[in-house]
Formats: structure tokens, sequence, C-alpha cells
């Protein structure tokens, strides 16, 4: 039971390092997360917003894994690129800008309350 545990955490564990090998848009949302969280060390964000931070950080990296994936699984499936797999790649990639979008209107919130003091 525990080695079959193991060896799950083992297999996601090589998932996330191929994504960020050999995976572009992995390793630009990986550099723009450690940003996020440099810039939340420099303002010296507070425990709830650094934490909010990190969850936003979190779910749009597994957003990104998640839509290079599907990627993939579409590239195999039709590699002639039809309209229903132009819509489905799109959608995918729309859900990670649509959570980027957010993340950043949110950090944008909290640094001007930093800056302004409020």
């Amino acid at each position: 039971m525990i080695d079959k545990i193991i060896r799950k955490f083992k297999y996601a564990y090589h998932g996330v390092i191929h994504g960020i090998k050999y995976d572009s848009s992995i390793r630009i949302q990986f550099t723009c997360a450690l940003l996020a969280i440099l810039v939340s060390l420099i303002f010296r964000f507070t425990a709830e917003e650094f934490a909010i931070v990190l969850l936003f950080c979190g779910l749009i990296l597994g957003l990104e894994y998640t839509n290079s994936s599907i990627e993939r699984i579409m590239n195999l499936e039709e590699p002639e690129i039809s309209k229903a797999v132009k819509h489905i790649k799109d959608m995918a990639a729309g859900g990670v800008l649509i959570a980027s979008v957010f993340a950043l209107i949110v950090g944008i919130m909290f640094i001007l309350r930093h800056i302004t003091g409020g």
C-alpha cells in the first residue's frame, strides 16, 4: 500500500520535472510564480495575502499542466488541426488566461495597498 502511494508521488514528480524541461509555457508560468513570490516578499505581504498568492500560483501551474496535457493529447489524436481540436485547445488555454488575469488583478490590488499604506 505504502509502495503504491510512493510510486504515485514518484510518477507525479516525474511529470512536474518533464513539464519544466520540455514545455516552454510551463517554464513561463513557473517563472511568473517565482516572480509573484518574490514581489510578495519584497512588499512584505501579510500571511493571508501570501497565502492567496500561493493559491493562485498553484492554480495557474495546475491549469497550465492540464492545458499542456490536453494539447498533447489532441495533437496525438488529430495531428491535422480541425476546427473542433482548435476550439478544445483554445478553451484550455483560455482557462489559464482567465486565472492568470484574475491573479494579476489581485496582485496589483495587494501591491497598491502596500504602496499607498491602505
